[in-house]
């Protein structure tokens, strides 16, 4: 069992190499991700994506459970009326909860990709600057833009 969480521990990266500086681990983001909508984002301390992806996943997934209960309700319903309208809606519903499965099911992998490539690039500095002034030659306004990489 030792060996094991051994194993685990050097696979998701928690135990550093020899000589390796302390980022943030893309297997710790991909879990964070999973367990917790946004959680990876917010672990490599990408806030503003930690919130959207945390709102569209707790979105999605609030809808996927109420047309779960709607479809529920009307298999229910149809059961003690068997009227075709309310097998339409039946299907209607049942066909509403597959596709949100699959967009949960997208989004969810998505989020977990975005957290691992964040993870990866978490560090790397990027400066962008903006500067305005004047051309003394020309007395012409300039503008700037600088990136640093």
């Amino acid at each position: 069992m030792k060996k094991i969480i051994i194993c685990l521990l050097f696979f998701l990266g928690v135990i550093p190499l020899k000589g390796e500086e302390m980022k943030k681990h893309p297997g710790w983001a991909i879990i964070a991700t999973a367990v917790l909508p946004g959680g990876g984002q917010f672990y490599v301390e990408n806030y503003a994506r930690g919130l959207f992806f945390s709102t569209l996943q707790i979105s999605l997934a609030s809808m996927t459970v109420y047309e779960k209960m709607q479809e529920r309700d009307y298999w229910h319903l149809y059961e003690q009326d068997k009227e075709q309208t309310t097998w339409a809606k039946y299907n209607k519903h049942k066909s509403r909860v597959k596709n949100l499965l699959w967009w949960d099911t997208g989004i969810w992998f998505f989020a977990c990709a975005d957290a691992f490539t964040d993870a990866h690039f978490y560090g790397f500095n990027e400066d962008v600057g903006v500067s305005v002034g004047f051309n003394q030659n020309r007395k012409t306004p300039n503008v700037e833009v600088i990136f640093r990489f």
